[in-house]
């Protein structure tokens, strides 16, 4: 991109700079006359130069030096841009197959398309195998989930048995225990009651009748066999009364407790294995509930991807949404062609999700993008305005006005370049243009300030020293420097807001007497580093794609310049390892004495400062490059350059000794030992 300015007097020459005219002699002299009077004038014109040449020794103005009149003028300011068409709304096609896909139908390019019409098809055989695949899986996923859904409602009616089933052998083992309690114990402790009583009256009795034989027995009535046996019963009668209260006090101390115990324990067991039961009859209830939830999201992904993959068949074949003309990729993508397998978008060509396939421009509102160099964007601003002419429509002029200016600068061509800094920006053409076309190349020039009646003088009659500028007024044949204020300037003019008055006539061109008149001033000090952009020879303003600023070769592979083809170098000797010169032998060239700082390397604009700039820091770079008395650095890589790019031996050492002669001619100052070390063949 080129800022340009142009003036609307830039095609008016200014009387002080139309040179005299020269009339003719007259052929009817007669030629005994003509030749003394030729001998006469180039006598005088000999003398005439002699004297020219020792008032230029003498510091003194020679007369047939160029000046300029200084008056007021009007010029604009503006900044030049080449960019590209493209519609202001537009409808962008993009691929939605997932991964890779290949074009099998494709419309043409240019072709205009109703709502409806097949633009692109995609291949999709890949689809059509997983659709059979997933509809397969699907049938899997649906039995599964079925068969699911039945073994939790068997297993829902297991746990429902199951647990009825406890519930009654708690209620069992209640009835059990309140049936001991209120029926069985009761009915036990009257038994042994009574058994006590039956034994307590059974005792009275056989004392009774052991008391009456005892008197008979002793009287002779009865024999003494009876009497024994009425005292063994009265005997087995205590003991039938010991054993019925041993059995109460067992009965009281033991089986009650005992079984009481049982009957308690037997209705605890019941209850916990009905709770066992609910418990675990719900572990299995949400088991199957989960098994059932894992089978119907198995089924549900199955057909999302089933219905995915339909969808995905279905955006194989893309329709127009609105009717337009077609144009491949994105509009005003610089990379739209490097598309696909072998570079295009194309029928057989490979292409990606979210990539723009077509795109389908509303060409009622067309706007021209364009690229804004870093340092020239404090000069553009939101709503000013442009002129645009598009090449293919010659003699038409568009007008528009800057709409949009990236807010952080473009990183798409950041691969090619990572040092220059862009800001993509926006210009919308007034009005509605049909013919126009998206892609088309325009060349813009947005206006950025008018300058009008004010006074101006033309770039190069201005001399730049420390910061200050100066020009060489011109007044009844002497010269004076004299300081200015500059205010706006464009590539041909700058305004002057002092120190010039209308009519004042200033040198347009001068020499080293001029510059020995100019006041001494202060150092500016150390300066910071080399600008990224000025980093080697090659990457000054001029240079040519391939090739360095000074017209050598670059090295295969993006290795330094070969500088014309001369000699070895180092593989070292590349951009990021080439430091650039002192300020000190910047200063040496001519144009750049009063240099301040390396950043306004940037704002060169001089042709012949820009070639001494980039023959300097060619020079310093091979110097570099070629290590004194024609040795070869081994601690670093050699590298033989090619057959095309090696001249003649005898005509490197001619070129770098012209190089150097002319260094030490323009520079008295310059140290005699560089001179001879860049003479010294490679």
């Amino acid at each position: 991109m080129t800022t340009t300015m142009s003036s609307p007097t830039a095609g008016k020459k200014s009387p002080a700079l139309e040179p005299p005219a020269v009339q003719s002699p007259q052929r009817s002299r007669p030629w005994g006359l003509i030749l003394p009077a030729i001998v006469v004038v180039a006598g005088l014109g000999g003398a005439a130069i002699w004297w020219g040449i020792r008032a230029a020794e003498a510091g003194k103005e020679i007369e047939l030096v160029d000046k300029f009149t200084v008056q007021p003028r009007a010029f604009r300011v503006t900044l030049k841009e080449k960019g590209e068409l493209k519609a202001a709304e537009s409808n962008q096609l993009k691929c939605e197959v997932e991964g890779r896909s290949t074009i099998i139908h494709l419309i043409e390019e240019g072709a205009q398309v109703e709502q409806g019409d097949l633009l692109v098809e995609l291949a999709s055989d890949q689809i059509d195998d997983r659709i059979l695949q997933e509809e397969l899986k699907e049938a899997n996923a649906l039995m599964a989930y079925e068969s699911a859904q039945k073994e939790l409602e068997i297993q829902r009616d297991k746990n429902a048995s199951d647990i009825r089933k406890a519930n009654l052998q708690i209620d069992l083992a209640g009835l059990a225990l309140d049936k001991y309690e209120k029926g069985d114990w009761q009915q036990q402790l009257q038994d042994s009651q009574i058994m006590i009583d039956q034994a307590t009256i059974t005792l009275d009795r056989r004392r009774e009748d052991f008391e009456a034989s005892k008197e008979l027995y002793e009287k002779g009535y009865i024999t003494e066999f009876e009497f024994k046996e009425d005292e063994f019963n009265w005997k087995r009668a205590e003991w039938d009364k010991e054993k019925a209260e041993r059995a109460r006090e067992v009965l009281l101390e033991y089986t009650r407790k005992a079984d009481k115990a049982q009957k308690e324990s037997d209705l605890e067991e019941a209850t916990k294995e009905c709770e066992r039961i609910i418990k675990n009859a719900e572990a299995e209830e949400a088991k199957r509930v989960g098994t059932l939830d894992a089978r119907r999201k198995e089924l549900e992904i199955v057909r999302e991807q089933l219905d995915k993959l339909r969808k995905q068949k279905e955006k194989c074949k893309i329709f127009a949404p609105t009717p337009g003309f077609v144009m491949y990729g994105e509009s005003g993508d610089s990379h739209r062609f490097f598309r696909g397998d072998n570079g295009q978008i194309q029928e057989g060509a490979t292409v990606y999700e979210r990539q723009v396939l077509v795109t389908l421009p509303d060409t009622s509102g067309m706007v021209v993008s364009c690229r804004i160099h870093e340092s020239k964007l404090a000069r553009l601003d939101m709503g000013q305005r442009a002129t645009v002419e598009v090449e293919g429509i010659p003699g038409k002029r568009f007008t528009g006005t800057v709409s949009k200016i990236a807010q952080v600068a473009d990183t798409q061509n950041r691969w090619i370049n990572p040092d220059v800094k862009e800001y993509e920006t926006e210009i919308t053409l007034d009005g509605h243009h049909e013919t126009l076309k998206p892609g088309a190349t325009a060349h813009a020039e947005i206006l950025v300030t008018t300058v009008q009646d004010a006074l101006a003088v033309p770039v190069q009659a201005i001399y730049t020293k420390a910061g200050h500028q100066f020009v060489f007024r011109w007044k009844r044949g002497d010269t004076e420097p004299v300081e200015i204020e500059i205010g706006n300037t464009n590539e041909e003019w700058a305004e002057v807001l002092e120190g010039l008055s209308s009519g004042d006539q200033v040198l347009l061109a001068f020499d080293e007497s001029h510059k020995r008149m100019l006041p001494d001033l202060p150092s500016t000090g150390p300066l910071p580093e080399m600008p990224p952009e000025m980093s080697s020879p090659d990457a000054l303003p001029g240079a040519a794609p391939g090739e360095t600023a000074s017209g050598g070769r670059r090295m295969r592979g993006g290795g330094p310049p070969t500088d014309g083809g001369r000699g070895r170098m180092s593989r070292r000797a590349g951009r990021g390892d080439f430091k650039p010169p002192s300020i000190e032998e910047l200063r040496k060239i001519p144009g750049l004495e009063n240099i301040k700082s390396l950043e306004e390397l940037r704002d060169i604009k001089d042709p012949k400062v820009l070639e001494a700039l980039r023959e300097a820091m060619t020079k310093h770079a091979g110097g570099r490059q070629r290590p004194p008395s024609g040795k070869v650095d081994h601690t670093e890589e050699a590298v033989e350059p090619s057959e095309s790019q090696t001249d003649s031996p005898s005509g490197e050492i001619a070129a770098e000794t012209d190089d150097a002669t002319a260094t030490a001619a323009d520079d008295p100052t310059a140290n005699a030992e560089t001179a001879t070390t860049e003479a010294q063949p490679g």
